[in-house]
């Protein structure tokens, strides 16, 4: 999985980078297909808000955000709704060769 992380007006401290890239790695567990993530951190006035965009093959784009008061907290709201994503990705994948098989 080719993860990318966007900094676009170096808001945060380098080793920011790091932490988030161990974070995206975790949503391989959900699936494992996912060819490329891309994370999007940005500083609003009083919140952050952290924008997951992956590619899961075929022409697949999933696409969520989160948003917190600390860039912790938007960070693992953002990895859990794609968590939550993938995971129903996965299920409508396999519950479409089920019922293939079965007519």
């Amino acid at each position: 999985m080719k993860t990318q992380v966007s900094i676009p007006h170096h808001e945060y401290p380098a080793n920011v980078r790091e932490f988030v890239e161990q974070k995206l790695q975790h949503l391989e567990r959900f699936y494992d297909r996912i060819v490329s993530l891309r994370a999007k951190l940005e500083r609003e006035t009083e919140t952050h808000r952290v924008e997951l965009v992956a590619n899961v093959g075929n022409g697949t784009t999933l696409v969520v955000d989160g948003r917190g008061p600390l860039l912790d907290s938007a960070l693992d709201e953002a990895v859990h709704r794609m968590g939550s994503v993938l995971s129903r990705h996965k299920e409508k994948l396999t519950d479409r060769h089920r019922r293939r098989g079965v007519e």
